[in-house]
């Protein structure tokens, strides 16, 4: 289910915009306006045919207010159309009304068939016969993922899960901790009994240590994650201290709120693998330097990549430091062959071939921000990132020139 390309008709403030997604990481920047969140939604909403046609999970649909309006005329239609890398293609259409005038302006439909064929042949049908197929993870994470709810008790928990419960809820873009955290309870349940069972503490689920395994990696100062009783609480211990999760800070609780969810799915998704985290996924994240000091936002990505290996991730950036670090990752591969310190050679090196950037605008749309001989992000073109920089150099200017 990696995506190749996305296509949007008339979506909110968009006119028409098409985009190549990167294999690994594609990055939208651009001011507040530009469009960035409504590219994430149109994926998400994409893949909501996906989710619809899976049993027991609900997707997500186009509705009238999606229809974009401009110069108080509404657009006839509003389309979003994708296609996967294996070849997969499908859209979504949504008309204004059912007037005839409107249907001869409306682009003749792709659907959604290929899609559901693809799923039922590789997805439904071998889980149905018992077949340990891989199911893909597509998640999308909003502004508000750091706010993270707890159940104030225990009762009312789910005591199974099947695999396509891993999808439930992933395209709604604000937090779904609570859901995390039932699972984590009941998998630590779970593993506490094996324990007991096998009188032995050294006995753990495969699917808990993937989780606590993604925390690690994400947020090394980080660690012993559990379920607390009485109150009921998500606890961590960072460094010498044990803290409930609700007692970190907003960074903390963004990123962490994520990780779990992240990880929790994908562990749901494919019990069955020695590491979960090594699925394939989607993964869409909105201002993924959100809540972040900027010495987080130089190796978040690169802390992402590096945990969930087979993810695809669409991010949106407000940040200089974003960019930049994914400039060194991808650096750091066009260096691989040459001798280098430790603190480069830690860095994961990113082919360029598997990452697009873009810069949003209301004007013009989406202009590529990857110079394909260089293999990095032109920087350059982010007027805004300089402007603070700019003032500072005619002010020195002036002092120089009034000492002279």
């Amino acid at each position: 289910m990696r995506l190749e390309r996305l296509e949007i008709e008339n979506f909110r403030s968009i006119d028409r915009l098409a985009l190549d997604v990167g294999r690994r990481v594609t990055l939208l920047v651009g001011n507040n306006g530009a469009g960035k969140t409504s590219v994430l939604d149109a994926m998400a909403t994409g893949f909501g045919a996906a989710l619809t046609y899976l049993p027991e999970v609900a997707g997500r649909s186009l509705s009238k207010k999606d229809i974009r309006q401009k110069d108080n005329r509404i657009a006839p239609y509003v389309r979003i159309a994708m296609s996967t890398v294996s070849g997969v293609k499908w859209d979504r259409i949504l008309r204004r009304d059912q007037m005839r005038s409107t249907a001869l302006e409306v682009p003749k439909p792709i659907g959604v068939r290929e899609l559901e064929r693809t799923l039922e042949q590789d997805v439904v049908l071998p889980l149905d016969e018992g077949k340990d197929v891989e199911l893909p993870v597509i998640a999308y994470y909003g502004v508000s993922r750091a706010l993270l709810e707890v159940p104030l008790r225990r009762r009312g928990f789910p005591r199974q899960y099947s695999r396509f419960e891993a999808l439930s809820g992933a395209l709604q873009a604000d937090s779904r901790f609570k859901s995390a955290f039932m699972w984590f309870y009941n998998k630590e349940n779970e593993e506490h009994r094996l324990q007991k069972e096998r009188k032995s503490f050294d006995v753990s689920l495969p699917e808990l240590d993937a989780v606590r395994e993604a925390i690690g990696r994400m947020i090394p100062d980080i660690s012993e994650p559990h379920i607390a009783l009485n109150p009921l609480r998500f606890a961590v211990r960072r460094g010498a201290d044990a803290l409930d999760i609700m007692q970190l800070s907003d960074g903390y609780k963004t990123l962490l709120g994520l990780v779990i969810d992240l990880s929790v799915r994908m562990a749901q998704a494919n019990p069955h693998r020695a590491n979960p985290l090594d699925a394939e996924a989607v993964v869409l994240i909105d201002e993924i330097d959100l809540h972040l000091h900027p010495s987080w936002q130089q190796h978040v990505v690169g802390d992402l990549l590096r945990t969930f290996t087979n993810t695809q991730f669409v991010l949106t950036t407000h940040s200089p430091f974003i960019v930049e670090s994914i400039n060194n990752l991808m650096k750091r591969h066009r260096v691989s062959s040459l001798p280098m310190d430790e603190e480069i050679e830690r860095l994961l090196p990113l082919d360029p071939a598997d990452c697009r950037s873009y810069l949003m605008t209301e004007s013009d749309g989406a202009l590529s921000m990857l110079d394909e001989e260089r293999g990095l992000c032109q920087d350059h073109f982010l007027d805004y990132f300089n402007e603070l920089s700019q003032t500072y150099d005619a002010m020195r200017d002036l002092e120089w020139e009034h000492r002279q």
